[in-house]
């Protein structure tokens, strides 16, 4: 795990151009992907969550990421939502505090898809919340200004991991304490929270 750290450290991430389909990292209310579970519609209280990478991809290689190595990014909380407890898979090491997650892992990759953290969200007050992914903060071992996943069977080579927003300033996941009509703009248009 020290090894995929220094590497972190080491090496500088080429920024990518437009969004690409690989490496994108979303929070979901179930772990299979779904883009109709980036919003949480219910009452306030605890809400289990999980950061899932779809088609994790080696951009030095170009080829699929079977084994995820490593990863590096972090949370941004809304006001009114804290986080309760995060579980990891086996065999990850956070080397960061939460919610910088600056993980060493060996994460098998299923059908294009590896949760990489579960998240469990506490109470939140009826103003509705947007959570954000962005690269990890004031962790000297990052790499500044990136998220990051690496391979694990390819010397940790690091390949730039995207929000599923398409945008770090752009929320990836929203807590809303009623169930509204997506269409329905006024109430904040929730599919304006993904691609």
């Amino acid at each position: 795990m020290k090894k995929m750290i220094l590497t972190l450290a080491a090496l500088t991430l080429v920024a990518g151009g437009a969004l690409a389909q690989n490496n994108e990292i979303g929070i979901y209310t179930t772990p299979d992907a779904n883009p109709d579970n980036t919003v949480y519609n219910g009452a306030a209280g605890p809400v289990t969550a999980y950061v899932v990478l779809t088609n994790p991809w080696n951009d030095l290689t170009n080829t699929p990421i079977v084994a995820v190595g490593g990863f590096e990014f972090y949370i941004g909380i809304p006001a009114g939502v804290f986080l309760l407890s995060t579980t990891f898979p086996p065999a990850t090491v956070n080397f960061a505090t939460s919610p910088d997650f600056l993980c060493g892992a060996n994460v098998p990759v299923v059908e294009n898809r590896c949760t990489l953290i579960t998240l469990s969200l506490g109470a939140f007050s009826v103003t509705p919340g947007s959570v954000y992914l962005k690269p990890v903060q004031n962790t000297p071992q990052s790499v500044p200004g990136q998220m990051a996943i690496t391979d694990y069977f390819d010397d940790f080579r690091i390949s730039n991991a995207y929000p599923i927003s398409g945008d770090h300033e752009a929320p990836v996941f929203g807590l809303w304490t009623s169930v509204v009509p997506t269409e329905d703009a006024s109430w904040g248009e929730l599919k304006s929270l993904f691609r």
